[in-house]
């Protein structure tokens, strides 16, 4: 692996790391290895998220116009900073605390707080959020992107963006969840004004300030 004239190889990984990406396509991973910094995400509709909000930030570039490549992992988050590890690849992940920052905050404890390191930022929501709202016999997770992107935008201007009509916001919340990926894209696709979740503006600017 090349990037930034510094080499390793994939036996410095950790063994499970090493089956991984030995089993994977290698695009993903020949990107990030190659990129000049990175962001990772979860899944698609995160990834189209995180493009509308550095476009908003950055006057309608694109992260990948700037060398910054914005990766969906799934839950490999861990896997691919051990290539960060290795490469030094200034990198951000943003992640969902899911309800449970403690679980959260174990997960990535080599990576923050007093093990924090200079080219890896782990961005989050820092409050867990509740409610009474349940889809089925299933609690509602108020701890993800979609009621936090709810949380920061009136029901009126998402509504407007979704081209809904909601008189809840637990009806949207519902929506938004059955419908990530295509509420995703209209927000990316939109000429609106659109606020975005604090942590990902933060993980933004902890990237452009990584040089």
């Amino acid at each position: 692996m090349v990037n930034n004239q510094l080499v390793t190889r994939f036996n410095k990984l950790s063994n499970g790391s090493k089956l991984f990406f030995e089993k994977i396509a290698g695009y993903d991973t020949l990107r990030f290895i190659l990129c000049k910094k990175a962001i990772l995400v979860e899944g698609d509709s995160d990834e189209l998220i995180v493009q509308k909000a550095y476009m908003s930030l950055n006057n309608s570039r694109i992260p990948i116009q700037d060398g910054i490549e914005v990766i969906s992992v799934g839950t490999s988050f861990l896997r691919f900073l051990e290539i960060a590890d290795e490469l030094k690849i200034p990198t951000v992940v943003i992640t969902d605390n899911d309800g449970d920052i403690k679980a959260l905050e174990r997960k990535y404890d080599n990576y923050i707080k007093t093990k924090k390191k200079d080219y890896v930022y782990i961005s989050y929501e820092e409050k867990e959020f509740n409610g009474s709202l349940k889809i089925g016999k299933n609690d509602y997770n108020y701890n993800t992107l979609e009621p936090a992107i709810i949380r920061c935008n009136t029901l009126d201007k998402l509504n407007s963006i979704l081209e809904t009509d909601f008189k809840t916001e637990d009806e949207l919340r519902v929506y938004m969840k059955r419908n990530k990926t295509e509420c995703a894209l209209k927000i990316f696709q939109t000429t609106q004004g659109i606020e975005f979740p604090a942590y990902i503006l933060k993980a933004l600017e902890e990237l452009n300030n990584n040089e």
